[in-house]
């Protein structure tokens, strides 16, 4: 909208005429002095009140229109230019697509070159497709039209890179109805944020498996071993139920370490995931 507003009136038919009349009065004017001073006849007559209207019409045109209408477009262009480096400069990717051939790409900033490791001259060859197939033909050409009935649109997608990987971006993209309609995409790299996302959830879920473990299987093993050891027979060690007893006692014994061990193992891979996202987050 800045640069819009600051466009200069258009020189219409009105202005047209206006400056006609005035440019004739110039002219009537002129003429009637020179004809104090000097006759002329004819066609010389005709060339020189033509000559003094054009001339008359040029001067007044450059002071009135012409003169702002060209400081306006240098102020434009130069706001152009800065806006353009901005682009070049930001961390985020920029696009400029066209809606036809899937989102054939027209312009593409330094930036997104580097997230995807293909060269501007790569990318401007490619469209939305070659680097975005998360969606068929026609889901991509429903997403368009959506788009572009909105205006705008934020969503989340994976775009693959030249070595082949994949990152997942976050992509903010408006639709301008210019140059039979335009795409204008930021793209955010937010791939370590979903790793840590995902690690943060393993890391939840193992927090809550060992929470489950300690308040419910370890508790029941426990409660198994007090009871077995109350059915002892302490004054006749040699009772042959005692044998029974004492086999139940290493069976769960056996159930008891193996819920530990578990415990541990999630408490390992727990451990893990927290070292996992400190370097990520160091890096």
């Amino acid at each position: 909208m800045y640069l819009i507003n600051k466009r200069p009136k258009q020189f219409g038919f009105l202005d047209f005429v206006k400056l006609s009349l005035v440019c004739l009065v110039f002219d009537f004017t002129t003429m009637l002095l020179i004809d104090q001073f000097i006759i002329l006849e004819g066609l010389l007559m005709f060339i020189l009140q033509a000559f003094i209207f054009t001339l008359s019409f040029s001067i007044a045109y450059y002071f009135f229109y012409y003169r702002t209408y060209y400081s306006s477009f240098k102020n434009s262009l130069e706001l152009l230019n800065e806006f353009e480096k901005v682009l070049r400069t930001t961390s985020d990717g920029f696009w400029i697509t066209s809606i036809e051939d899937y989102g054939k790409i027209l312009y593409v900033n330094d930036a997104y070159c580097e997230m995807v490791g293909y060269t501007r001259q790569e990318l401007l060859q490619m469209n939305i497709r070659d680097i975005d197939d998360n969606e068929s033909e026609e889901e991509m050409k429903s997403h368009f039209q959506k788009i572009i009935k909105n205006g705008h649109e934020s969503f989340i997608s994976t775009h693959q890179t030249k070595s082949g990987g994949k990152i997942e971006v976050e992509v903010s993209v408006t639709y301008l109805n210019i140059n039979q309609g335009r795409f204008y995409v930021f793209l955010k790299n937010i791939t370590l944020e979903q790793q840590l996302k995902r690690n943060i959830l393993a890391q939840n879920e193992k927090l809550y498996d060992i929470a489950f473990l300690q308040s419910h299987q370890v508790r029941a093993p426990i409660v198994r071993l007090l009871g077995l050891v109350n059915l002892i027979n302490y004054d006749n060690f040699n009772d042959p139920e005692n044998k029974e007893i004492i086999l139940s006692l290493k069976e769960a014994t056996v159930n008891f370490d193996e819920i530990i061990r578990e415990i541990v193992n999630k408490t390992n891979e727990l451990h893990q995931l927290k070292q996992e996202n400190d370097s990520k987050q160091e890096g």
